[in-house]
């Protein structure tokens, strides 16, 4: 019988790990997008855990049944990206022979160098899994927030640096990891808040407007971060920064570009300021769902052109197979 009862529960999970192992078989490239948008919705939920005990707050609440088991797969994370220290001449340019002729990456080798930035990994790694051991839900530990927050926050800065910015050659920015950090935070508050206001979870009721107001927020914070690093950047005109941008404002990415502007930020953000969703939480639900899509194409608009990859079967696969897991992982709680 106890036998019966398992099996179910673990299905999905080797079928996930199944689906996401063959991803590999496309290339290292085509797991690595997949990988990283199920990382960020990790790691944003653990930032929206800490910030919601720093603040003790109520809205967070009736997302913590959502929030925990996505922040609890972070160390499963961790260690689902370590394959990828095997292939690390496939995604990076720093990992490759000829970097060794290019003043820049030389320059940089002290701090890009596959032992080091293996054992960053593991540091960042064991410190979200430390912090996550500190926080209990149904509990508001404010001291845990404060400094859960900062140093996750430092951690996720770093790690944001090592696995995506280190993707482009010579590509600099201080505000990337800030970008890709608030993107994160976002996909798990909207998902969050999607998963209570289809359940109908009672304590959802009395903080829709905190939630509305919330994803506004979060929207127009990184909006600011987003459009000012472009502007900053555009404005220098330094070669090694815009090369970045011009590989990603040419051919179909200009027209990705132009969606997740559109639909990522513009729609929510007129959207939000009606009053229906502030006074009730299904008319949450419908742009909670939309906002993750468009965290999507916002990720995709920044990794693919690095990857050097369009959307293929080895990314599809990845996808449903995390996706697999994380669900997995919301129903057992």
């Amino acid at each position: 019988m106890q036998r019966s009862i398992e099996a179910p529960r673990a299905w999905p999970w080797a079928l996930g790990l199944g689906l996401y192992a063959l991803a590999f078989l496309f290339g290292a490239p085509a797991a690595y997008f997949p990988f990283a948008f199920f990382l960020l919705l990790s790691l944003g939920a653990l930032l929206l855990l800490l910030l919601h005990n720093a603040l003790t707050s109520r809205w967070g609440i009736p997302l913590e049944p959502y929030l925990y088991p996505l922040a609890r797969l972070l160390p499963l994370m961790g260690l689902l990206g370590l394959p990828f220290f095997l292939f690390l001449p496939e995604l990076f340019p720093w990992a490759r022979p000829e970097a060794l002729s290019d003043p820049i990456l030389r320059h940089r080798a002290p701090y890009l160098n596959a032992p080091f930035f293996l054992l960053r990994y593991l540091v960042f790694f064991a410190l979200f899994a430390w912090v996550l051991t500190r926080l209990r839900p149904g509990e508001h530990r404010a001291e845990v927030g404060a400094w859960g927050l900062a140093l996750s926050f430092v951690a996720g800065t770093f790690l944001a640096f090592d696995l995506f910015k280190s993707l482009e050659a010579h590509f600099y920015s201080a505000s990337f990891g800030a970008i890709l950090l608030l993107s994160a935070v976002l996909l798990a508050l909207s998902l969050a808040v999607a998963l209570a206001a289809r359940k109908g979870t009672p304590a959802l009721l009395g903080q829709a407007q905190n939630h509305t107001n919330l994803l506004l927020a979060f929207s127009i914070i990184w909006i600011y971060v987003e459009a000012t690093t472009l502007i900053i950047v555009w404005g220098a005109d330094l070669p090694h920064e815009v090369e970045f941008y011009l590989k990603r404002l040419q051919g179909p990415w200009d027209e990705v570009a132009a969606l997740w502007v559109v639909g990522g930020f513009f729609l929510p953000f007129l959207y939000l300021l009606t009053n229906p969703p502030k006074r009730e939480a299904r008319f949450l639900l419908p742009v909670a769902l939309w906002i993750p899509l468009f965290r999507l194409l916002h990720l995709a608009w920044y990794l693919l052109p690095a990857l050097g990859r369009g959307v293929g079967v080895g990314e599809v696969l990845g996808f449903l197979g995390l996706g697999l897991l994380f669900a997995a992982r919301l129903r057992q709680g």
